[in-house]
C-alpha cells in the first residue's frame, strides 16, 4: 500500500509539473513574419576585455556570436522575449519598433530621428519588435552558451 500511495503521489506531483509547463507555453507570444538568416555563428573561446576609445566590450567566460540577417514582412512582430547577452540590431531598410518592458516605443530604420540601430539586452526584460511595412536588419548576439531567445508572457501595450 506504501509504494501505491508514494506512486500515486508521484504521478499527482507530475501532472502538475506538466500542467505548469503547458501553461508557461500557452502563455508565450511567438513572433510572425520574420525571416531569420544565420550568416555565422562561431564561438569567442577567450575571455575579451576592450576598453577603447569610450566603447567597452568585457566576456568572463567563452561565449557566443551569431550574426544573422532578419527580413520582417509587413505586419511582421518578434513576439514577447528577451535575450541572455547582448543583442545590437542594425536596421539596414524600412522601419523596426522596438516596445521595451515599460511599453515605450521607438521606431528605428534609415532617415528615423532614432537613427538605424538599437541595442537589446537589458537583464531578463522583455521586449517586442514589429515592423508595419517591412524591414531588413542585421542583428550581432552575444550570448553565453547556445540560448539566445527566451519566450516571455504576451503583453497588451497601450
Amino acid at each position: 500500500m506504501r509504494n501505491s500511495t508514494k506512486l500515486k503521489a508521484a504521478a499527482a506531483i507530475f501532472s502538475v509539473l506538466v500542467a505548469d509547463m503547458i501553461g508557461a507555453g500557452a502563455s508565450a507570444s511567438p513572433g510572425s513574419g520574420i525571416t531569420p538568416e544565420v550568416l555565422v555563428q562561431t564561438d569567442l573561446l577567450e575571455d575579451a576585455q576592450v576598453n577603447h576609445d569610450r566603447i567597452k566590450l568585457q566576456t568572463k567566460d567563452p561565449t557566443t556570436v551569431r550574426v544573422q540577417k532578419q527580413t520582417f514582412a509587413p505586419g511582421s512582430f518578434s513576439g514577447w522575449h528577451h535575450h541572455p547577452g547582448v543583442v545590437v540590431v542594425a536596421v539596414k531598410s524600412g522601419l523596426v519598433t522596438f516596445t521595451d518592458a515599460n511599453c515605450v516605443s521607438k521606431t528605428y530604420g534609415p532617415g528615423s530621428p532614432n537613427g538605424s540601430v538599437f541595442v537589446e539586452g537589458q537583464g531578463d526584460d522583455a521586449h517586442e519588435a514589429r515592423s508595419a511595412s517591412g524591414a531588413t536588419a542585421y542583428v550581432a548576439l552575444i550570448v553565453p552558451g547556445t540560448v539566445f531567445r527566451i519566450e516571455d508572457p504576451a503583453r497588451s501595450c497601450p
